[in-house]
């Protein structure tokens, strides 16, 4: 079973595809997609297509082919610094555009999952008051993880500021590792017989 997680937002996309072999997890493939450079929500879906038509041929080419997509459910209610209807309407809509293009282009069958309800079930356990954000409790938990052993995140050297010179992760790397979180549940917990291509 091949499984590829999405972790969607208009700045950025995570994708991590994981395949089983009896009861071993691997990473197959990992990326992070920036989309802040490109200006406008139909540009930056067509430069998710370009790279997830990349992925799908590469696949082709190994023989290989994705049987499940799962997608992190979009947001459904106001979060704190999240402040306006426009920003939540705007990022549904791309959640939508991005999981119709992946659905349509892979076209197998497609499960939404709340993120939350995905964490526990896997193990993650978010520490409310610790002085880490969700997002690096999250990042932290998937870097250790047996299956992401190896793996190179990548980084970036700052180019100004107090901190010049110093090497950071890229930003998109919380991205990977929420796509990490929902491709590993679904790895986990979706048995493909009970799946269909309307599944949603």
């Amino acid at each position: 079973m091949i499984a590829i997680g999405l972790d969607i937002s208009t700045a950025n996309i995570g994708i991590c595809l994981l395949q089983s072999s009896g009861d071993d997890i691997s990473l197959l493939y990992t990326e992070g997609i920036s989309l802040s450079k490109t200006k406008g929500l139909f540009a930056k879906a067509e430069f998710f297509r370009a790279r997830l038509l990349d992925i799908k041929s590469k696949l082709s080419s190994d023989n290989l082919r994705v049987d499940v997509v799962v997608v992190e459910e979009p947001l459904q209610a106001f979060r704190r610094n999240m402040s306006s209807a426009a920003t939540i309407s705007k990022l549904n809509r791309f959640n939508g555009i991005i999981s119709y293009i992946t659905k349509s282009m892979l076209g197998v069958p497609l499960v939404m999952t709340n993120v939350v309800s995905t964490r526990k079930q896997i193990g993650l356990k978010i520490e409310k008051k610790a002085p880490k954000t969700t997002k690096e409790q999250v990042f932290d938990w998937v870097k250790k993880h047996d299956t992401m052993v190896g793996f190179e995140w990548p980084t970036r050297i700052l180019k100004g500021g107090p901190n010049k010179g110093k090497v950071r992760y890229q930003e998109y790397c919380y991205d990977i590792a929420d796509s990490f979180v929902v491709a590993y549940w679904g790895m986990k917990f979706l048995k493909i017989h009970s799946l269909d291509e309307n599944n949603v």
